[in-house]
């Protein structure tokens, strides 16, 4: 199925789930966020503001009182087994407030997504390309969607860049699969940009590695610039506004509203709102292959789900171990239902086309030719609908088919998750993986997250306290 270009899937993300929603996240809680951004405009005291910012490093989902943030990873001990894992540390903690807050592994992931813009735009900002894959506990099915880096017609100081697609199939992977109400999602990020975020270790890096790139750039310079260590705190008002008119109003406006006509007019002749509108995902079932009484879900082409099959074939992937994200992050959410959810995101080359749209704020991917080499990968068995296996790479190209090669030695192989991400050393690729190797309704205490030691990233076990 395709998304539909007349803009009524912006209406669904934003109404259609409403009664259903509302059961999980309270009126008050999104009342009390939207106040919370009527302020964030008006003026304040430096008091105000301090306030404000502590509050958003203890709680960066904004979730309720009673609900916030654990401060360090935890084990389950009680209840049923979610967990997330992200290329970026603040983003998968983002991940693991909704979990807490009653959202499912879709809710997580598009919550990540948003968080990534954010925090690690070097490897995942709005303009990045892409694939996901969502198995759906309640249909024991899996669906992909692909947003594929799609060539401008013009360039941005030189250098070729994509048209930005990926908020339009986020949009319909919540639609389709969400619980959580679309601004419950959207939120955190859009705090995180207004309020500021420590620059992290995975950040760091990217700018240690290709920041100098950034200079030709008087937008991307004036945010990124000076020494942005680890620890630097990083505000980008621009592109916190131009997520709470996401928040507010939907995807539509993104391709075919007020901020496609703002994009439009910022690059001139470079893209047009009617290119914009033509950048339509691939929401379709994804290649699979059997695998006893389990499929192996992988993105359809042109994603490169056939190379996450090598991998899972046991073809180990070449290259070395990347010291940057080379423009690519994965992500992956699941929740004690047994739903799943990955995302493996490209912004083509470490932060993309180097060039940030004015009033905008966001970064746009680059047209490089390794731009579509993505896929996640996921394990489910459909007729139970339990999964063994979620995870999706960053760090370069070739992280696909190492995705699929530590699928290969988890589950194939019976090997633990800590031991084969730290015997691989990150070659080819880091990986967000979860492994349950006997279902997570089976024998939950069997699920495991870990994180890649050669990654910037986190993976987090959430529980309800």
């Amino acid at each position: 199925m395709r998304l539909n270009t007349g803009g009524t899937v912006s209406g669904q993300a934003m109404n259609a789930e409403r009664p259903r929603q509302s059961r999980i996240i309270p009126v008050r809680y999104a009342l009390a966020l939207a106040g919370l951004f009527m302020l964030a405009a008006c003026g304040r005291s430096e008091t105000d503001i301090a306030t404000e910012r502590a509050a958003q490093a203890a709680n960066p989902a904004g979730l309720s009182p009673g609900k916030g943030g654990l401060a360090a990873d935890i084990k389950a001990s009680s209840g049923a087994f979610s967990a997330v894992s992200a290329d970026e540390s603040r983003a998968a903690e983002v991940g693991r407030d909704i979990l807490l807050a009653g959202g499912n592994a879709t809710d997580a992931a598009v919550a990540m997504y948003f968080a990534m813009a954010v925090t690690l735009p070097s490897a995942a900002s709005l303009g990045a390309s892409g694939a996901c894959i969502v198995h759906n506990d309640k249909t024991k099915a899996a669906e992909a969607f692909v947003f594929p880096p799609i060539a401008a017609s013009g360039s941005v100081a030189g250098q070729p860049f994509t048209v930005p697609s990926g908020v339009r199939a986020i949009t319909l992977m919540h639609v389709r699969h969400g619980q959580l109400r679309w601004e419950a999602t959207v939120a955190p990020a859009e705090r995180l940009a207004r309020f500021g975020v420590p620059v992290s270790r995975a950040l760091a890096r990217d700018l240690q590695a290709a920041g100098a790139a950034l200079g030709g750039d008087r937008e991307a310079r004036r945010i990124f610039g000076g020494a942005m260590a680890e620890g630097t705190m990083l505000t980008q008002p621009e592109l916190a506004g131009t997520l709470g008119a996401i928040r507010q109003r939907g995807a539509a406006d993104f391709f075919q509203g007020q901020l496609a006509r703002t994009m439009s007019e910022q690059l001139g002749g470079a893209l047009s709102v009617e290119a914009l509108r033509a950048a339509v995902p691939q929401a379709s079932a994804p290649v699979s292959e059997s695998h006893y009484r389990s499929r192996v879900y992988v993105a359809p082409p042109p994603a490169a789900g056939a190379a996450a099959l090598a991998g899972w074939k046991g073809q180990a992937p070449s290259g070395p171990t990347p010291g940057d994200s080379g423009g690519f992050a994965g992500l992956a959410a699941v929740d004690g239902k047994a739903g799943a959810a990955a995302c493996a995101l490209s912004m083509g080359q470490t932060f993309g086309a180097r060039a940030v749209l004015p009033g905008v704020g966001v970064l746009l991917g680059a047209a490089t030719p390794g731009a579509g080499s993505v896929s996640p990968m996921i394990i489910a068995n459909p007729g139970n609908g339990e999964f063994t296996f979620v995870g999706a790479g960053g760090g370069a190209a070739t992280a696909a088919q190492a995705t699929g090669y530590v699928a290969y030695a988890t589950i194939e192989r019976d090997q633990p998750l800590a031991n084969v991400l730290t015997s691989r050393a990150g070659q080819g690729g880091w990986v967000n993986a979860i492994v349950c190797p006997s279902g997570l309704r089976g024998s939950g205490s069997s699920c495991r997250t870990a994180i890649d030691p050669a990654g910037g990233g986190l993976a987090i076990v959430a529980t309800s306290r």
